[in-house]
C-alpha cells in the first residue's frame, strides 16, 4: 500500500514539466506569445506597465516594428511573431 502511494506521488510529478514539439516552436502565435511575455512584458521589460487592449494594440505593433528600443531587443523573427500574436489576440474573428 505504501509503495502504491509513493508511486502515485512520484509519477504525478513527472507530468509537471513539459516540452513543446517542433511544430509548436515554429508557430508564429506561440513564438510571439512567449517572446512578448519574456522580452516585452516582464517586470523589467519596456512594456511592463503598458496595458494592451484592442484600442491600442496597433500602436504597440508599430512601436515594436519601428522603434530602436525594440530593434535592440527583438530580432526580425521575434518582431514578426509578436506582431502575429497581438493581431490574433485582438483582431475579432
Amino acid at each position: 500500500m505504501l509503495f502504491s502511494i509513493v508511486l502515485m506521488l512520484t509519477s504525478s510529478a513527472t507530468f509537471a514539466s513539459f516540452s513543446y514539439d517542433e511544430m509548436t516552436q515554429e508557430d508564429p502565435y506561440h513564438v510571439g506569445k512567449i517572446t512578448y511575455h519574456r522580452k516585452l512584458a516582464c517586470s523589467s521589460c519596456p512594456l511592463s506597465n503598458t496595458i494592451i487592449d484592442a484600442s491600442v494594440y496597433k500602436s504597440i505593433v508599430q512601436r515594436i516594428n519601428n522603434e530602436d528600443e525594440f530593434a535592440a531587443l527583438l530580432n526580425e523573427k521575434e518582431r514578426t511573431a509578436v506582431t502575429e500574436y497581438l493581431e490574433q489576440l485582438f483582431t475579432p474573428r
